[in-house]
């Protein structure tokens, strides 16, 4: 092939985009429309070998599953068609200029800011949303089928080994074939078990993995079989041990989508969406410059907004969730840490009286930490009693099995322990473990924290009673931030 041939008698080959398996990308011309289109092309080698069947299957089931999934984050597709006069198949898509994740990632001197990860994660989630409810199962999500488009939207491309989720539907591979890529392969897969929407979620797991890490999932492990047993039977290091600024919302996610049991992983895509869409508006604006791709928090801070105005409008966006509040919020946090518990006292009374009518949630938080300083300062008993009526309102507010809610119990057994209430302290840690490992997975940094403590703690008619306190709380403690 050459730069100048036209395929289809309408699509011009301008330069060759990317490859794999089944063939190779290239940028082109419609000179019928006038238009960028990217055209894939099957190699030929693959129509004239014993894989001839196979790869036409694939080519048709890529064709027709990626124009069944309806949404912006999956590239439309314009045409396909087998050329007369070298027998080879070739589909025609929408062109997406940007960057693979890949070599976003590649580039990348550090991990991705935190509200990129949060945001491409988001995006992936909704695309996955789409296919899944249109019963198609990815089963290849990894960097490389990834596009940062300029205007900050993720497209998942790549449909070739997708699976279709209806009766009747052929299979593409061959009896014990293992369709996928290792790095960001669910046990399932490895074992060559039929593949479901909760593949998909395992994979997007170990992307989010990467992404908030700079580090490839169990890419330490010196071999293809030690990294597939690592899946099989390893718990991934918590994200936070990696990276501490991560929101252990974050972590706990990534925790429980790389689970190894299917039926353990979040109910589907959408709730994965909800989750870290809701996390996007609670962490800072990193002001990360956006350059070969957009930047993935646009879509979300600017919708629909040119590149240049998206821009601007993420810089200008607040640094925190708490708007006007956040510098407040968080000289509140900086004066506790450095010790000046009567400060921070005021600083959170007045901010969880300011924050009641418009940021309820934020507002309990704020008198839980009030809490926090009334025990610092000696005064346990009345900051016990103020942490209970939080913690009833967080569980009528946010649910039972909320963090915050969790950590709010977590930090009322320091109390208790303070208060020389050993056994009462002891029972509460053991049903606080108990419940976070229930909402929020056994792998996740607050559980694991509680467990610590736990197995540490001797039996309650043992206790001491001054045992566990934490006086203001130390780095890494069940606090949100």
């Amino acid at each position: 092939m050459n730069s100048t041939r036209v395929i289809g008698g309408r699509y011009e080959l301008a330069r060759p985009v990317g490859s794999g398996g089944m063939g190779r990308v290239w940028q082109g011309v419609d000179d019928r429309l006038d238009r960028e289109v990217a055209v894939k092309v099957v190699k030929a080698d693959l129509l004239d070998g014993p894989d001839r069947e196979e790869a036409i299957g694939r080519f048709r089931r890529e064709a027709r599953v990626t124009a069944r999934i309806a949404h912006p984050g999956v590239p439309a597709i314009f045409d396909a068609g087998l050329e007369a006069d070298t027998g080879e198949l070739y589909l025609v898509m929408e062109y997406l200029p940007g960057l693979s994740l890949r070599d976003l990632l590649d580039e990348a001197a550090s991990p991705l800011p935190v509200d990129w990860t949060v945001a491409i994660g988001a995006q992936l989630a909704s695309v996955l949303a789409a296919a899944h409810r249109s019963g198609v199962v990815h089963r290849d999500l990894k960097p490389a089928n990834i596009i940062v488009g300029l205007d900050g939207l993720v497209n998942v491309v790549d449909f070739g080994i997708a699976a279709v989720l209806e009766t009747g539907a052929s299979r593409l591979t061959a009896t014990g074939d293992k369709p996928g890529t290792l790095n960001y392969m669910a046990p399932e897969q490895i074992r060559g078990r039929p593949a479901g929407p909760e593949t998909d979620l395992y994979a997007l797991g170990a992307l989010l993995f990467e992404i908030a890490t700079g580090r490839r999932l169990f890419a330490e492990r010196g071999s293809g079989y030690e990294v597939q047993t690592a899946h099989l039977n390893e718990r991934p290091d918590p994200v936070r041990r990696h990276r501490s600024e991560l929101p252990p919302e974050l972590d706990g996610l990534v925790s429980r989508l790389l689970r190894k049991d299917p039926a353990e992983r979040p109910g589907d895509a959408a709730e994965v969406y909800a989750s870290l869409a809701g996390l996007l508006a609670r962490v800072p604006v990193s002001g990360e410059r956006a350059g070969d791709s957009g930047d993935p928090t646009w879509p979300f801070r600017a919708p629909l907004a040119p590149p240049e105005a998206a821009a601007r409008i993420a810089a200008a966006a607040p640094a925190a969730p708490a708007g006007a509040d956040a510098g407040r919020v968080a000289e509140a946090e900086r004066t506790l840490e450095a010790g000046d518990a009567s400060a921070a006292l005021s600083a959170f009374r007045s901010l969880a009286a300011d924050l009641e009518a418009s940021d309820p949630a934020r507002a309990l938080h704020c008198q839980m930490r009030a809490a926090q300083c009334l025990a610092s300062l000696g005064r346990a008993s009345a900051a016990l009693t103020g942490l209970g009526s939080v913690v009833e309102r967080q569980r009528r507010l946010l649910g039972a099995g909320d963090r915050r809610t969790l950590r709010s119990r977590r930090v009322a057994v320091d109390m208790l322990a303070s208060l020389g209430r050993g056994p009462e302290a002891h029972r509460e840690l053991a049903a606080v473990a108990r419940d976070m490992a229930a909402s929020l997975g056994p792998n996740d940094t607050d559980t694991i924290e509680a467990d610590r403590l736990l197995r540490s703690w001797s039996a309650p008619s043992q206790a001491a009673p001054g045992r566990p306190t934490q006086s203001p709380p130390a780095p890494g403690s069940p606090v949100i931030r």
